[in-house]
């Protein structure tokens, strides 16, 4: 843990044992952790509580395990990996539809109270209700309503139609596989190489994809399609998570030595888990959003999304306001030297 962090975390301490919060931190999973999140996370939701768990082990990306009390009852437990310059919340990517457990109404001010940088990609929830005093940086999420909808007409109207005709025609060989364990480990393989060194920093959920997917798969929340060729080697796949009647979008990949002009092989494995979806009753599908060079062509907006930055507080906002106060009050006694030393005589 960095001097700064250390410095963060204890002023905010200080402030959130004021109003009656703890924070308790640690890079492993602690007894404590594990009992808030069965605390907070309802038995019946196995599979989160299995995620938040798993989560909560570390990988080669720094993690921190964090609880917060309110009079000595849990009210917050997450896990937060390092990102860039700040910490997500770390079922980014691995499970992004699974809401932060945490007590009614208390979301705000017990990640506020944690006294770390921290980004919450794609909030679970109402962020203007829940975060109120936040930054919130809204965007757009591309969703494919499954029933009724005319894909074919939108495609069209985004310039997309033709551009799935050439990747059919050079693509015919291909098959479409759905839910094979082997297209998951290669998804997760491809995409890290991909977004390996990248500046966003997305990859570092890759170790916990590989702990944690298998077992959705097997659970039946997990949904990858790909298109293998004759040997059954992918060409391009995606993965996405099962929400109810949503299917979530998680990550793509192709294989980058197939050229991409002529047409694309990935729309086309989009397309196939569009129509998987569809076979299994689901509604939607949410591929979320930014990249929107692409996925507006493939689907319209379907809602707005909310990234929250929480930041940390060095000093409170009353220290703060003393500051500048204090701060003025030297500027105008200096002024007032200044001008009453210009008005005497010289010697």
């Amino acid at each position: 843990m960095s001097a700064l962090e250390r410095v963060s975390i204890l002023s905010e301490s200080v402030r959130s044992r004021l109003r009656g919060l703890q924070v308790v931190v640690d890079e492993t999973p602690s007894a404590e952790f594990r009992q808030a999140i069965d605390h907070l996370v309802p038995a019946e939701q196995d599979v989160a509580r299995f995620v938040h768990h798993a989560l909560a082990e570390q990988t080669s990306i720094p993690k921190r395990n964090v609880v917060v009390l309110r009079h000595g009852e849990p009210v917050l437990a997450t896990t937060l990996r390092a990102r860039q310059e700040h910490w997500e919340i770390a079922t980014a990517t691995v499970a992004p539809s699974l809401p932060i457990p945490c007590r009614e109404g208390m979301l705000e001010s017990a990640l506020s109270a944690i006294g770390l940088h921290i980004l919450i990609i794609d909030h679970v929830g109402d962020a203007k209700a829940d975060f109120p005093r936040q930054k919130l940086i809204p965007f757009d999420s591309y969703v494919a309503p499954l029933d009724g909808f005319d894909f074919d007409a939108y495609w069209r109207s985004t310039r997309l139609r033709e551009d799935i005709r050439r990747a059919q025609r050079k693509t015919a060989d291909l098959r479409v596989v759905h839910d094979e364990l082997a297209t998951v480990d290669w998804s997760i393989d491809t995409w890290e190489g991909r977004w390996t060194d990248h500046p966003n920093d997305e990859a570092g959920a890759a170790d916990d994809l590989r702990t944690i997917w298998p077992e959705l798969l097997r659970r039946g929340k997990l949904k990858a399609t790909a298109l293998v060729d004759p040997d059954g080697t992918p060409a391009a796949s995606n993965v996405n998570l099962v929400d109810g009647d949503t299917l979530i979008g998680l990550i793509t990949a192709r294989n980058v030595a197939i050229p991409a002009s002529g047409g694309s092989i990935g729309t086309l494995a989009a397309i196939a888990c569009f129509d998987e979806a569809r076979a299994a009753g689901l509604a939607k599908v949410d591929i979320g959003g930014y990249h929107d060079h692409y996925k507006r062509r493939l689907a319209p907006v379907g809602r707005t999304a909310y990234s929250v930055e929480i930041e940390p507080r060095l000093v409170g906002a009353d220290t703060s306001e003393r500051i500048v106060h204090l701060a003025r009050g030297v500027k105008r006694r200096i002024r007032g030297v200044a001008t009453s030393m210009r008005g005497r005589p010289a010697d």
